[in-house]
């Protein structure tokens, strides 16, 4: 059971890195397709975060699993976070400025 929580906390990690991704990248268009997005986004974050729980509390699992555990959820709490603080913040449109001939 050890090596399946191993293997559900590393799917978990990528998930999570593939969310944060997504996430950075839907907010260059705008708060509404942030805001789907992150509600799409939110099923994956649990689950990477909950899924290797079952496997670690079966089997005496090594300190360095929890750790890790621990550590992939709260990158999937800080994932949420930083994606609904975006839904807030404007997203800033490149402007051209005209050209003034010297």
């Amino acid at each position: 059971m050890e090596p399946l929580a191993w293997v559900l906390i590393v799917l978990g990690d990528v998930t999570i890195a593939a969310c944060a991704v997504h996430l950075t990248r839907r907010h260059r268009r705008g708060a509404p397709h942030l805001a789907r997005s992150l509600h799409r986004a939110v099923p994956a974050l649990l689950a990477a975060g909950l899924l290797p729980l079952a496997p670690l509390l079966t089997v005496d699992a090594t300190s360095a699993a929890w750790g890790l555990w621990g550590a992939t959820t709260i990158a999937a709490t800080v994932v949420y976070a930083v994606g609904d603080a975006l839904c807030d913040v404007p997203v800033r449109r490149s402007r051209s400025r005209p050209r003034t001939g010297t």
